[in-house]
């Protein structure tokens, strides 16, 4: 029903002759209490290594990865989120991906992930209680309060 990571499964959905949804699907941002929720930012994590032996060579290849034209290409053959910002306007991508004005509005609003060196314990901690609530083997409520409780036990650990 619904689907986190859509840049790159819109291509499945909308062109795939095999795809059953492809004229019943939509775009939409990530709902919240009053309005557009947040998301996570992520990206490509794409930097150079102080101990590089290669620093030359591997900043070439930043600036090769990040042009206009390589990101256009990610976008509309990989449909990968664009890191140019200049792209969400651009009239003919967004013609062609018509997501990217949803998508450029949910980049704007979303938040950095919090920074921890146990992230993998909260995000367990989240998505164990996230889980429960959304199968119905816990109230929702309950998932709220074991939330924070499941994090503070990473924490102390």
């Amino acid at each position: 029903m619904f689907l986190r990571n859509w840049p790159y499964m819109y291509n499945l959905a909308k062109f795939d002759d095999s795809s059953k949804v492809k004229d019943t699907f939509g775009i939409a941002a990530l709902p919240g209490p009053s309005g557009p929720g947040a998301s996570s930012l992520g990206g490509h994590s794409a930097a150079i290594s102080v101990y590089s032996g290669h620093k030359a060579t591997a900043a070439d290849f930043l600036r090769f990865l990040t042009s206009d034209g390589q990101q256009r290409a990610f976008a509309t053959q990989g449909y990968l989120t664009p890191m140019l910002s200049a792209l969400y306007d651009d009239p003919v991508l967004v013609a062609q991906l018509p997501y990217l004005t949803v998508l450029k509005s949910s980049m704007q609003n979303a938040n950095a992930l919090p920074i921890t060196p146990l992230y993998a314990a909260v995000s367990k901690a989240v998505q164990d209680n996230a889980f429960a609530a959304i199968t119905g083997s816990k109230p929702v409520e309950t998932a709220l309060s074991d939330m924070p409780k499941a994090i503070d036990a990473a924490r102390a650990q």
